[in-house]
C-alpha cells in the first residue's frame, strides 16, 4: 500500500513525472553526487558495505589525470573517501560494453596511483572499491557445474583471490556490481537495506506516491529531494534537456546500426545469389556493422558507444 501525498506531477516531454529518474546522468550526480545530498551516498554505501565502519565521506574530483599528460584520464561519476581513507567509485552504467569488467579495473587503477608518494614509499595502499550500478544483466561465466550458482543473484562482489584455494590475496582492490535492471520485489517484499536501495533506483522515476514499505528517515530524505515538482525552473529545464539528450543519443546509435545492418543485409542477399547464401549474409552483416561503425564515428559519437552499438572491437573502430 502506497502513501498518498496528492497530486504532485508535472509534464516532462508530454508525460506525467513526480520523482526523476535515478538512472539518468544528472539525476544520479544530482541524489548521489552533491554536497546537500551526501546523505543518500553514506546511506547507500553503508548498505552495500554494511561490515565497514563508513562514519563519514568526502568527495573527491570526478576527474582523474594519468601519470603524465600524454596518458589517458578518467571521468568519474561519483567519487569519495572515507575518513580512514578508503576509496568509492560510485557509477551508473545504462548499456553494457565488450570490455566493461575491464574498463573497471582500469577506472579503479587511477585512485590506486594517485596514493603513490615521492621518495621512500612501503606501497601502503588505502582500500579502492568500485561499485557499478547496472541497468543491464552481465554476462557471467563459471566452470562447468556451477554456472547456476548466481541464478536470482543480483549482487555481485569480486576481489583477488588465489584460484584453489579462494585465499585472498588483498582485501583493498574489490568491485561490485548491482544489476538493478532485472531486481522483481516488490515494495511490500523489501527486507534489507540493500533491497530498499535497489528498489528506488531501478523505480523510483514511475512511482507517483513514496511506498510504506519505505519509512526510514532516509527515504523520507531522498523522495522530497528527487520530486520534480520541487525543482526551481532552471533545475527542472536541466533534467529535461538531460533526458531529451539521452534519448536522442541512444535513438541516432539505434537508427544508424539498424541502418547499416539494412544495407549490409540488402548486399548480403544479392552477394548470396552468387556466393552462397550464407557467406554472402555473413559478409554482409559485417560490413554492415562497419558502415554502421563508420556512421557513428562521422558523427562524433565516442568510441565506447560505438563498441556497444555494434559489437566490434575498439581496435577495428579507430582504425575506420
Amino acid at each position: 500500500m502506497e502513501r498518498s501525498c496528492g497530486d504532485r506531477t508535472v509534464m516532462m516531454n508530454g508525460r506525467p513525472v513526480r520523482y526523476i529518474d535515478p538512472l539518468s546522468d544528472w539525476g544520479f550526480k544530482r541524489l548521489f553526487g552533491t554536497e546537500v545530498n551526501k546523505g543518500f551516498l553514506l546511506a547507500f554505501l553503508q548498505s552495500i558495505f554494511p561490515d565497514k565502519e563508513i562514519s563519514d565521506i568526502s568527495y573527491m574530483k570526478p576527474e582523474n589525470q594519468g601519470l603524465t599528460r600524454s596518458d589517458r584520464h578518467a571521468v568519474f561519476d561519483v567519487a569519495c573517501r572515507t575518513l580512514r581513507g578508503e576509496r568509492f567509485i560510485v557509477e551508473m552504467q545504462k548499456r553494457n560494453q565488450t570490455w566493461f569488467r575491464e574498463r573497471c579495473l582500469y577506472y579503479a587503477t587511477f585512485l590506486i596511483q594517485e596514493q603513490a608518494v615521492k621518495g621512500r614509499w612501503d606501497y601502503s595502499i588505502c582500500p579502492v572499491y568500485m561499485v557499478s550500478i547496472l541497468d543491464f544483466e552481465m554476462e557471467h561465466s563459471f566452470p562447468e557445474g556451477i554456472a547456476g550458482r548466481t541464478e536470482g543473484k543480483r549482487i555481485h562482489r569480486y576481489f583477488l583471490k588465489e584460484e584453489d584455494t579462494g585465499e585472498l590475496m588483498t582485501d583493498r582492490l574489490g568491485f561490485v556490481f548491482l544489476e538493478v535492471h532485472d531486481f522483481s520485489k516488490e515494495a511490500g517484499d523489501l527486507v534489507t537495506a540493500t533491497d530498499k536501495w535497489m528498489y528506488v533506483l531501478k523505480n523510483l522515476a514511475r512511482l507517483t506516491d513514496r511506498p510504506a514499505g519505505l519509512q526510514e528517515r532516509i527515504f523520507i530524505k531522498l523522495f522530497e529531494a528527487a520530486e520534480v515538482a520541487a525543482f526551481s525552473p532552471e533545475e527542472r529545464k536541466q533534467y529535461e534537456n538531460d533526458m531529451m539528450t539521452e534519448n536522442d543519443y541512444w535513438n541516432t546509435i539505434e537508427f544508424a546500426r539498424d541502418e547499416g545492418m539494412r544495407k549490409g543485409l540488402d548486399e548480403g542477399m544479392q552477394r548470396g545469389l552468387n556466393e552462397g547464401m550464407k557467406k554472402g549474409l555473413d559478409e554482409g552483416i559485417e560490413k554492415g556493422l562497419v558502415t554502421a561503425a563508420t556512421n557513428l564515428k562521422k558523427m562524433g559519437m565516442e568510441i565506447n558507444a560505438i563498441v556497444q552499438a555494434t559489437g566490434l572491437s575498439e581496435t577495428v573502430i579507430r582504425n575506420l
